[in-house]
């Protein structure tokens, strides 16, 4: 809920590994005050964005001044 991801877009680095759902941070060696990066998938950013460019109207950046 702080980073806004829902889990199946969070991508956890550890160690210049990327680490499986399956895996438990103490197991694979992670102690305090370590640094785990939690990134965003980037094929499901890369789908959202184009999903949001897709529901957006293309506008023209030219107005009409007289309608005829």
């Amino acid at each position: 809920m702080v980073t806004g991801l829902e889990p199946r877009e969070q991508r956890l680095l550890f160690r210049g590994k990327e680490r499986e759902d399956s895996d438990h941070l103490h197991m694979v060696g992670v102690r305090d005050k370590d640094k785990v990066l939690l990134l965003e998938d980037p094929a499901l950013k890369d789908i959202k964005l184009r999903s949001a460019l897709a529901g957006q109207a293309v506008q023209s950046p030219y107005r009409t001044f007289i309608e005829v």
